[in-house]
């Protein structure tokens, strides 16, 4: 019984810090220490609840990996959220070898094309997409192109 307490209050220790820090790799181990729990409050062995406990967190631990991998990936969402500006639309002012004027939000700002589109041709008073800012610089592409386009 003493087995079933003691992994219990690490199982809630282990969620404690789990919440403080959200990695999702100790709710893994919590899980596993509440499994490892329920074996020994259920009469088993502290032999078989530390099994359990050991079980549970190989099999936990690579799946909280994946799931924190897979909700730490910028969606469309939240990259339009990082950059308000993606995706609006501004009209070319002028060209110089150095970069291009561009009119957005009232103002002019200075901007460039993105890599892949480097070499378009573009002139004055032609409408580009904002892919995203660099500072004060906007990085823009043609409008028929998406502007999840990442440099």
């Amino acid at each position: 019984m003493g087995t079933g307490i003691a992994l219990a209050v690490l199982a809630a220790v282990a969620l404690a810090i789990e919440l403080s820090s959200m990695t999702f790799y100790l709710i893994a181990v919590a899980l596993a220490l509440a499994a490892g729990s329920a074996v020994a409050l259920t009469g088993a062995s502290p032999s078989w609840a530390l099994a359990t406990v050991a079980l549970g967190a190989t099999a936990g631990l690579p799946a909280a990996h994946i799931a924190r991998k897979r909700l730490s990936r910028p969606t469309r969402e939240s990259e339009q959220l990082d950059d308000p500006d993606a995706g609006h639309v501004v009209r070319v002012e002028s060209v110089a070898p150095d970069g291009l004027r561009v009119a957005y939000r009232n103002s002019s700002w200075s901007a460039r094309l993105v890599d892949e589109y480097r070499d378009a041709a573009v002139s004055p008073g032609d409408l580009l997409t904002i892919v995203h800012r660099s500072g004060n610089d906007l990085l823009l592409a043609p409008p028929a192109v998406r502007a999840s386009i990442r440099q």
